[in-house]
């Protein structure tokens, strides 16, 4: 059988983001949201995204950053924070008919529970922090293409929009996963089309 290539971001389309995380340290800190996120991209978000620092160096520096927070009642939220979507159920029957590839701007260590559990689904993982860039820089999509059969159609769902264009710039057709999971039934009539 010629199976479709389905790569997949997982915050936003598989799972939720870390946004339980980012409202329990706007609560400790006393900070508005806005403040905080600015903080955040200015200092340390690429370095934490691409690998360049260890988990324990970002929970340090969120301790020195905002002294008000209960450090490890945060690293409890942060494990929490991941709730599966409604697009992790129909991993199992897309399997069936296109290899599974996960494309995300993650840590592993937090994204574990997830890859864990769509393991015998996967055929390929590649996850910013490990591969020392992120979306939406070109390199990334180009260490996930060599894992995939460029000879089969491939599908890419993202739900940033601005992660799509660098993948159209590989051949693959993409799909903005919206948050009324709309991009579900596309994701099917993608997959039936051939």
């Amino acid at each position: 059988m010629n199976k479709f290539q389905l790569v997949l971001d997982v915050g936003g389309v598989l799972a939720t983001d870390l946004d339980l995380f980012w409202e329990e340290l706007v609560n400790q800190a006393g900070l508005p949201y806005d403040k905080i996120r600015a903080i955040y991209k200015t200092e340390i978000r690429k370095q934490l995204w691409q690998g360049d620092i260890s988990e324990r160096d970002f929970w340090q520096w969120l301790s020195y950053t905002f002294p008000k927070i209960n450090l490890e009642y945060l690293q409890i939220v942060m494990q929490k924070s991941l709730v599966e979507l409604e697009g992790i159920q129909h991993i199992e029957k897309w399997n069936t008919i296109s290899d599974i590839h996960i494309l995300s701007n993650h840590r592993t260590e937090w994204l574990q529970p997830i890859i864990n559990r769509l393991h015998p689904f996967l055929t390929s993982t590649t996850v910013s922090a490990n591969v020392g860039v992120a979306k939406p820089e070109q390199d990334i999509y180009e260490i996930c293409h060599k894992q995939l059969d460029s000879n089969r159609p491939i599908l890419f769902v993202d739900n940033k929009k601005e992660n799509l264009a660098p993948a159209r710039e590989l051949g693959w057709q993409t799909i903005h996963a919206d948050s009324d999971n709309k991009w579900i039934a596309q994701v099917d009539q993608f997959l039936s089309s051939v």
